[in-house]
């Protein structure tokens, strides 16, 4: 039969959450240590005891502490059985630890020297045989009550201090507002008394650090709250919007898909200090420091909240440890405190291969990521990074080009030296491990590989029939590596379920293996089920070859997340493909004005008018940089102010020339007002290839009104000079001539760019002509993820698993 606690209580003592004393005996001394209590009990005393031997169970054992720990006095009865106890030493090294006020209790004489010299320096109650036990216990009550408000507060403080620790240090168990004050009114006097040697309870590093981190806390609380008021209505309206682009981004898009139908496992952490150079310590050898490993379940926020104000965090882990999802759990916590108002700083995931495109410093470099991928404006992204109102999210450390890691890693040491941020990072190890730069950022952690028994233990959750890829992985060593990852595991499960071993690939090399599991889950995925009925309308060869030029390209341009719209000219091979881009927008921007112009205006007006206006479009489409730049929105930007107000007078003075005075002034005007609006590239689409849907929405918006502005302003000129028929038909092609280059301005250029491309790409069999569908069935059967209007690879290994094939010739489709 289990033997059991007793907390033993008067029943008139008030329910409480703490006891007044913890008795700690031996068996041997039960008879006398149940008289005692009995005569405590009739004193209105609640007592916390055990009656029987402690079994050896450790979670036993944690239920003695926890009583220890809820008692505000800790009476140790002394005998020679208790002092020769490994469990009686053991409870009273736990109630020292923690500041517990000492009360020993002697019934059998001993010796000075044989008791533990913190029992040994205090004054003891004295209840041997012949003793007065009356008196005794009046000293003994004496001593549980006294100053019983500083004891029961060190109690309370403790139980709570506890619970936080317990609960990985979370922000939601920490002390508020007059609680708070009263707990650091305690703990000033618990200094005092430990200074004066008071035989009283103490504060304990575990009361003083929850107290202070309590405090900082509420500092930065207080400070967010502050900051938040002062925003203006707009710009909470930015901060709202930006966070709502994060969590539909990466938490909905990205991490809860990522973790659907998934069996979780619970990846262990490790601390390595010698992976980062704290900035208090820059010239300490840090390269022999000691790992320390983390307890199970141990989140990253915890850790994060540990580093104190200016956090920086560096995440480690191995190809497939989890290290992306690891860092959007961490943006899911961070996103919930930015949105309940506990932190003004707006969590931001960026992705690092991007940098190695311009190497900008980094703060430029966030406020143009910003404006790209999250449609913030450039002054709002400067004024952000400027305030320190971000938190920045970095991933893919490991993702830059080799040859230019070390210089990202010297840029984000700068900016971090000039602008001091909060911000985590995230890298395979081997990458990170072999550059010979250092990241100066306050910690590290590294993602762990899996345990053999987590392994066995998720092959058990799966309801699957995985005898052979359990019977190989019993020998063959390069499958048991390979396991370790969380990725490569599940890789596994799909690719060799229900497969016999005598049909399993054989090899000892981990990187053919790896190879062979890719391959075998690519062709498992085309004829998996899905939830959705999905059309096979591409053969295997198709849809291996234009992942092979897609992964390719992203690994060639270092993007992650990939849009249809971001498509660019340098994605085309070799010169002559790059010559073709540039006539065939010319020659498609001509066409396209001679159609219009036909259409409208006849055969006549369309080969004269059309044909020069068809030259300026053309002109226009190839003139400047190849890029291709959409216009997402319309809006005003004065950088260029001064060459648009220059070209806005130049085209008034010929229109003056032509039409009057009141007519080239407006036309000026209206020119040099078109001029200052721009376009805000925006990563997060609804839709695949919004962006060039909305530049052509754009496009047709700055055609129509320009041209019908000047056809009204023209109205009048032409009508008396030419008449009625010839007015009207000089009125629609001026107003269409400069309605269309208008158009070609605001985004006819881009769209016309976008659509050659496609053409290019097309004829040459690297993309099929419905890109979207494709890129959605190729979604269907997980080889992608479709995150809002773009695309990326389910995991950076299987990018590289494709990117590394040779690109065959296919047929089109």
């Amino acid at each position: 039969m289990r033997q059991t606690l007793s907390m033993v209580q008067s029943n008139s003592v008030t329910q409480r959450d703490d006891y007044d004393t913890f008795i700690s005996y031996s068996r041997r001394n039960k008879e006398f240590v149940s008289g005692l209590c009995e005569a405590l009990i009739e004193a209105n005393l609640k007592i916390w005891v055990d009656w029987n031997d402690i079994p050896p169970a450790e979670d036993w054992r944690q239920e003695i502490y926890r009583g220890i720990e809820a008692s505000n006095n800790f009476v140790f009865i002394i005998s020679s059985h208790s002092i020769a106890s490994k469990v009686c030493a053991e409870e009273l090294s736990h109630a020292i630890e923690h500041g517990k006020r000492l009360i020993p209790i002697v019934r059998e004489d001993v010796g000075y020297d044989h008791v533990h010299p913190e029992l040994g320096r205090i004054n003891w109650l004295f209840f041997r045989e012949g003793d007065d036990f009356e008196g005794g216990l009046e000293k003994l009550i004496s001593a549980i009550n006294t100053d019983m408000s500083y004891v029961r507060q060190q109690t309370h403080l403790l139980v709570r201090a506890r619970q936080w620790e317990k609960a990985q240090r979370n922000k939601s168990y920490l002390l508020q507002g007059s609680e708070l004050r009263k707990a650091e009114q305690w703990l000033a006097e618990a200094q005092d008394k430990q200074s004066k040697n008071v035989e009283t309870c103490h504060g304990t590093s575990l009361h003083r650090e929850y107290i202070n981190t309590s405090r900082r806390v509420e500092r930065e609380r207080e400070d967010a709250e502050m900051r938040l008021r002062r925003l203006t209505p707009q710009q909470v309206k930015n901060r709202q919007a930006l966070l709502n682009k994060v969590r539909k981004f990466w938490v909905e898009g990205v991490l809860e898909k990522s973790l659907h139908d998934q069996v979780l496992i619970e990846l262990g952490l490790e601390e390595h200090p010698d992976a980062v150079v704290s900035s208090w310590s820059m010239e300490v050898e840090t390269a022999g420091a000691a790992k320390k490993t983390l307890p199970q379940g141990t989140k990253v926020v915890a850790i994060f909240d540990q580093l104190g104000a200016g956090r920086t965090l560096l995440i480690l882990g191995e190809p497939g440890s989890g290290k992306t999802t690891t860092l959007l759990e961490l943006t899911c916590d961070l996103l919930y405190r930015a949105e309940q108002g506990l932190d003004y700083r707006i969590p931001v995931v960026l992705n690092l291969s991007s940098w190695a495109a311009k190497q900008q410093t980094i703060a430029d470099w966030i406020v143009e990521q910003l404006n790209s991928q999250y449609q913030v404006p450039q002054s709002i992204g400067q004024e952000w990074v400027k305030q320190q109102e971000l938190l920045l999210l970095l991933d893919g450390l490991d993702e830059v080009k080799w040859e230019q890691q070390d210089s990202c890693v010297a840029a984000l040491n700068d900016f971090q030296q000039n602008y001091a941020p909060e911000m985590v990072v995230c890298s395979r190890i081997q990458d990170y491990s072999a550059l010979s730069n250092r990241l100066n950022l306050e910690s590290a952690i590294y993602l762990k590989s899996l345990t053999p028994e987590q392994v066995s233990n998720y092959l058990d959750s799966i309801n699957a029939d995985l005898t052979g890829l359990r019977t190989l992985m019993e020998t063959d060593t390069a499958l048991q590596e390979l396991a370790r990852s969380p990725l490569m595991l599940n890789i596994m499960v799909i690719a060799y379920e229900g497969v016999a071993v005598a049909d399993l690939p054989k090899t000892e090399v981990v990187e053919e293996r790896r190879k062979q599991l890719f391959d075998a889950y690519i062709e498992r995925m085309f004829h998996r089920r899905t939830r959705f009925k999905v059309e096979q309308r591409y053969s295997e060869e198709q849809t291996k070859h234009w992942l092979t030029w897609l992964a390719q390209r992203l690994v060639e341009q270092s993007q992650t997340v990939f849009f249809i719209e971001g498509m660019q000219p340098t994605w085309l091979q070799g010169k002559e493909k790059r010559r073709l881009y540039r006539i065939g927008s010319f020659v498609i921007a001509w066409l396209i004005t001679e159609l219009i112009f036909g259409l409208i205006t006849g055969l006549s007006v369309g080969l004269s008018v059309g044909l020069i206006t068809g030259l300026i479009t053309g002109l226009i489409t190839v003139w400047g940089k190849p890029e291709i730049e959409t216009v997402d929105t319309l809006n005003w930007s004065w950088k260029r102010e001064k060459n648009w107000l220059n070209l806005g007078w130049i085209l008034s003075l010929i229109i003056l020339l032509i039409s009057g005075l009141i007519s080239g002034l407006i036309s000026g005007l209206i020119f040099w007002l078109f001029g200052k609006m721009k376009g805000a590239n925006l990563a997060i689409k609804a839709i695949p290839n919004q962006g060039i849907y909305r530049t052509a929405r754009n496009a047709g918006i700055m055609g129509y009104t320009f041209g019908l502005i000047n056809g009204l302003i023209f109205r009048p000129i032409f009508r008396p000079i030419f008449g009625l028929s010839v007015g009207l038909i000089l009125n629609v092609s001026v107003g269409l001539m400069f309605g269309l280059i208008a158009a070609t301005f605001g985004g006819g250029k881009a769209c016309i760019r976008h659509l050659t491309l496609r053409l290019i790409l097309y004829r040459n069999g690297y993309i099929p002509w419905n890109y979207a569908h494709f890129l959605d069935y190729a979604s269907n059967r997980i080889f992608l993820q479709k995150v809002g209007g773009g695309y990326i690879f389910i995991h950076r290994l299987l990018l590289e698993h494709f990117a590394q094939r040779s690109l065959e010739t296919v047929g089109r489709r």
